[in-house]
């Protein structure tokens, strides 16, 4: 006779499901349970409910931490293993710690001002800034120990970066004690190493990347400086011996011939070292010219284009990386909240708890419509694919949907708006924006004829000239004037201010008529006068050469401030050791005898004497010069008379430095103008898509709020003002509009979509397994009272012998993760229309059926199988258990 079981929850077979428990549930270190059952599965039957909802309160947090490790680029390895843990994690990834440490790390780099050699102003005592000096430490000692906590003492060694850190932050530790004891500064070289406190800030995630692809450049790179080295020793033996009783200043020994021909190569002296050999003879131009063109225009132009293919292959590879991780984490936090009553989806009340903890600052309102727009098969439950989407729609800023289309006067009678429609047809016809163009180009032609006259005129009267206002500047204000208030009037104020170039025109305009206005009273204000020239900028959105130019720029604007960043930091690194090694060196008179003489020289127009290292700013100034290239070597000669000649060493390490992160800004420049063009092949919209926001609608009707959010939550302020505001409508339904900035990762979605499919597909293949068996027991538990082991036959994959498995397979649809674009959102992807969830295929259910019949002939397991797809999408038994779904703490 058969046996008929009613499965208890402890069967032991828990060990298969870690993978739906948070790992937030494990024993603390110390061995105390917390009151949590270890063996007690999440997402299995709870006889406590409240000990069910402390269960999913901890899987919502662990999936908010999965998700906040993919949008951060976190490695997985520094997830939080236990409950002892997550208090040192949550602290550490919290906003007002990312501003500490970021206070910390600044203050940090500004203690360069009051050090010894210090700014005057900003001078401070040794026993104060050594004082600042370790609270600022201490705040970042405190991060990292912090971070031991959580990660635990191996992990935390393994990680090269915060091992780094901590090297660091030990050595400035005894380095600020000392300064305190002895209360005198000593030769402190390390403080160079400070910007590495403000890298690995929270928010400078972006010059991370930015230095992380500047090292992986950095192999091509050192090939063709290799190669520039070989040619360049080559050819500084061939001009010892050649010029070595011609030339005795610049050939006079190896050493002297070598730094030659490396000034050489940046022109900085050129033609002057050539001078003196072409004097002799005229046949030794031809050693210059050969060296010139294969250095320089060969060379050099190689090392670019190394560079460039290196660096464009990385950034195809950093976006496919951060796709994936993506995507990672994502699937990861989604099958936390996977529920027994609906497997492998995530219903309403999950994605509700989730967003508690990972956006908490989100209303309810906007968790509905978040929760809405990532539906897209408006089943009410969300798939694997669909949840995908969540990074793109939570950045969504919803708002109210007006009527684009409405403007202000149609709500005047007929015919007092007559007249103001016939005013909006002008201003938005194209005769009135090339009158404006016109106008603008005219006053382009004054303007300039107007400084060549004044260019032209007496010396002494320029300043007046300068600051008269003729009658056809008076003219032009006028008209730039009207245009505005016509605009205004007819487009409304909201439809003027929606336009970017609208808003730049006003307040140009109005800083123009105002200098006008008040120069005659102060002789200040003529500077705010001449920024009515940038009003031609608006001509330059006629071609379309130069709106690529605009979108090239759109493309880099984010990115720029990482790359700014990373030169700020290079040049505190020199900075600080120039200030350590040259801070007491005068200039001023120096190099007496040698040709560089007058550029030292206080009687001399050429003041060279000023570029110095005494503090951290004349640092800043003199290594900018460096970067310039022109005269460096005229600084570098100064230098190294005045010290040693090994002080050259210092600065031609500078200039390869400079020369490689040059090279990098002009490779992001290449790369984005590259690409903007590319785009623009593929995509028509290309000007419109690089500088628009994405936009989707959805709309919320009075029937949806009270069916997902129960009587008690509506109480809340936002949901009660939400649902007044529906039953004064008279369809009971509003229409939100969400918007969010275009980025570039939305832009290489469209530009790389088929590559990406090929992308997820492997990536697929390496999880196919995991995830099989995740859905396997999913399926498994919602279709019996008991969780059974893992069923060979199901788990079986083609994955061990290296072939795909088959489309049809049912399990195999519901692991197609390929995350399906929203195209209300991006209109990257069509959705796969054929895509079943799992369980509505009755031959899956067949096969676990016949799976268990084998492993357990002896038993009978009852099955009530509900096949509405879009209300009851999971198997159900009959036994009356609790829904675990309504065991959330909200």
């Amino acid at each position: 006779m058969a046996d008929t079981i009613n499965f208890s929850r402890n069967n032991g077979s828990s060990s298969n499901m870690t993978e739906l428990r948070s790992p937030l549930l494990n024993q603390s270190e110390n061995g105390i349970s917390e009151g949590i059952n270890d063996d007690i599965s999440v997402n299995t039957d709870d006889t406590n409910e409240e000990s069910a909802a402390t269960h999913w309160q901890l899987n919502y947090q662990e999936a908010a931490i999965y998700l906040k490790e993919g949008e951060n680029n976190e490695h997985f390895t520094t997830h939080p293993k236990n409950q002892d843990a997550l208090p040192a994690y949550i602290l550490v990834h919290n906003v007002w710690f990312y501003l500490m440490d970021f206070t910390a790390a600044f203050l940090l780099l500004g203690l360069a001002l009051c050090e010894n050699p210090a700014v005057p102003v900003f001078q401070l005592p040794e026993i104060i800034h050594g004082s600042l000096e370790l609270f600022l430490l201490t705040i970042t000692a405190i991060g990292l120990g912090l971070k031991v906590r959580w990660l635990g003492i191996k992990k935390f060694i393994t990680h090269k970066r915060t091992l780094f850190k901590t090297i660091v932050l030990l050595v400035m530790y005894c380095e600020a004690i000392t300064v305190l004891v002895r209360q005198k500064s000593h030769f402190r070289i390390t403080r160079s190493f400070r910007p590495f406190f403000l890298i690995d800030c929270h928010y400078c995630g972006g010059v991370r990347r930015v230095l992380r692809q500047i090292f992986q450049s950095l192999l091509p790179i050192l090939d063709v400086m290799l190669l520039l080295f070989y040619f360049m020793v080559i050819f500084s033996i061939l001009g010892f011996f050649i010029f070595a009783n011609v030339d005795d200043k610049n050939f006079d020994s190896l050493i002297d011939s070598f730094i030659s021909l490396f000034i050489l190569m940046t022109t900085a002296n050129f033609p002057d070292v050539m001078m003196p050999a072409f004097n002799k003879s005229g046949w030794s131009v031809l050693f210059f010219i050969v060296f010139l063109i294969l250095q320089l225009y060969f060379l050099m132009n190689l090392l670019l284009a190394v560079v460039y293919d290196t660096f464009t292959g990385i950034e195809k590879a950093k976006f496919k990386a951060l796709h994936l991780h993506k995507r990672t984490a994502a699937s990861k936090a989604f099958k936390f909240l996977c529920s027994r009553r609906h497997p492998g989806k995530v219903s309403f009340n999950h994605f509700q708890g989730l967003m508690k903890f990972y956006r908490p600052r989100y209303s309810k309102r906007d968790v509905l419509l978040a929760f809405k727009t990532l539906n897209t098969t408006d089943t009410e439950l969300l798939s694997m694919s669909e949840f995908q989407d969540i990074y793109d729609v939570v950045q969504l800023r919803w708002k109210l949907k007006r009527d684009d289309n409405k403007v202000w006067f149609d709500a005047l009678m007929s015919p007092f708006n007559k007249p103001f429609e016939l005013l909006h047809r002008f201003v938005t016809g194209d005769i009135f924006n090339y009158f404006i163009y016109m106008v603008l180009f005219v006053n382009g032609i004054v303007f300039i004829y107007k400084t060549i006259i004044i260019s032209n005129s007496d010396a002494r009267t320029i300043g007046e000239d300068l600051l008269q206002v003729s009658w056809y500047d008076w003219t032009f204000m006028g008209i730039y004037g009207a245009e505005i208030i016509l605009k205004v009037i007819g487009l409304g104020v909201t439809g003027y201010l929606n336009s970017g170039w609208n808003v730049f025109d006003f307040i140009v305009t109005v800083i123009a008529v105002l200098g006008i206005a008040v120069e005659s009273l102060n002789s200040a204000f003529y500077y705010l006068v001449i920024l009515r020239p940038i009003r031609l900028l608006r001509l330059f959105k006629i071609k379309k050469r130069y709106r690529d130019v605009f979108g090239t720029f759109y493309v880099l604007l984010g990115r720029m401030l990482s790359v700014g960043i990373v030169l700020v930091v290079m040049y505190y690194f020199y900075a600080i050791i120039g200030m350590e090694c040259f801070s007491d060196v005068e200039l001023m008179n120096c190099c007496k005898n040698t040709s560089f003489e007058g550029f030292f020289s206080n009687s001399s127009s050429y003041y060279f004497y000023l570029n110095n290292f005494s503090n951290i700013l004349y640092s800043y100034v003199t290594l900018f010069e460096l970067t310039v290239v022109n005269n460096w070597h005229v600084i570098m000669f100064g230098f190294a008379y005045t010290t040693t000649q090994w002080s050259r060493i210092y600065f031609i390490l500078f200039y390869l430095s400079s020369l490689v992160v040059v090279t990098i800004i002009v490779t992001f420049i290449l790369e984005a103008f590259v690409f903007r063009m590319q785009y623009g092949l593929k995509n028509p919209q290309a000007d419109d898509e690089f500088v628009s926001s994405i936009e989707t609608e959805m709309t919320i009707s009075l029937q949806e709020l009270e069916r997902f959010y129960s009587s008690e939550l509506r109480k809340d302020v936002g949901l009660a003002v939400q649902q007044t505001l529906l039953r004064n409508l008279s369809d009971r339904m509003a229409t939100y509009k969400g918007s969010r900035k275009r980025t570039k990762a939305d832009l290489s979605k469209t530009m790389y979509a088929d590559e990406i499919k090929e992308w997820i597909k492997q990536q697929d293949k390496t999880h196919r397994k995991e995830l099989r068996q995740f859905l396997v027991r999913q399926l498994s538990r919602s279709a019996s009272q008991r969780s059974l082991p893992v069923v060979p036959e199901i788990l079986s994959s083609d994955d061990d012998s290296g072939q795909d498995m088959s489309e049809d397979d049912p399990i195999s649809q519901q692991l197609q993760t390929f995350p399906v674009e929203n195209p209300a959102v991006s209109n990257n992807y069509q959705q796969n229309e054929s895509e079943l969830p799992y369980w509505e295929i009755e031959e899956e259910i067949n096969r676990v059926k016949q799976a268990e019949g084998r492993l357990h002939p002896n038993l009978k397991i009852r099955y009530d199988v509900s096949l509405d797809t879009r209300n009851n999408c999971q198997l159900r038994p009959k036994s009356d258990d609790e829904d675990d779904d309504q065991l959330i703490a909200l």
